[in-house]
């Protein structure tokens, strides 16, 4: 299978890409002008047709560009996040492209009560500030997409890398859904954390 790790410019993106070509055939990809990653590709996330020449041959798309993003703007921050994953999810639809797993955050709940049992089929809690209303614009986006039954869709809510989430467990969990079988719906949601208040909840 080759897929193509969508935010690989930065930490949690290169440590998928690492990860991943351990079993698959991974094509790097950011918005950022460098990386370390071999075989590295800038691409405008928010240009269709930058993103549309990257896709040949791709089975599957990983996208990251939550944790991509570095911009202390708030409406530029959202502008990019919601719209570079519009972007990049409606090329792998028109690509005929089959999956797509997509890596949003568990901040969206922090604000439940500590003692509560939260798990992904709880409501999200969004705060009224852009860090916490992109990962709820990409679910969304997401979502939606997925509903038109073009794209399985499998989102994955990380917790805090290097704390809550290792890097080798959001590999792991990027790993499971690709290579899973498809479900009977094209939208799933998970919890990615080892450590801390949401680990071991299903």
């Amino acid at each position: 299978m080759r897929i193509m790790v969508i935010g690989a410019d930065c930490p949690l993106g290169a440590a998928l890409v690492v990860g991943l070509e351990q079993n698959f055939e991974v094509a790097a990809i950011g918005s950022g002008i460098e990386s370390d990653i071999p075989g590295y590709r800038q691409v405008d996330l928010l240009a269709p047709e930058e993103v549309n020449a990257v896709l040949g041959g791709i089975d599957a798309v990983v996208c990251g560009a939550l944790f991509a993003a570095e911009m202390t703007n708030e409406q530029e921050l959202i502008d990019f996040v919601a719209r570079s994953t519009y972007v990049v999810l409606g090329a792998a639809c028109a690509a005929g492209i089959g999956r797509a797993v997509l890596l949003s955050n568990l901040d969206l709940l922090r604000d439940y009560p500590e003692d509560y049992v939260v798990n992904p089929q709880w409501n999200a809690l969004p705060r009224a500030d852009a860090a916490a209303l992109a990962p709820m614009l990409v679910e969304l986006t997401g979502r939606e997409i997925a509903r038109k039954g073009a794209l399985d869709v499998r989102c994955l809510r990380l917790g805090t890398i290097g704390e809550e989430t290792s890097s080798e467990d959001a590999v792991a969990a990027v790993q499971a859904a690709l290579s899973a079988e498809a479900l009977g719906h094209h939208w799933s949601l998970s919890h990615v954390a080892s450590k801390g208040r949401f680990a071991g909840v299903v």
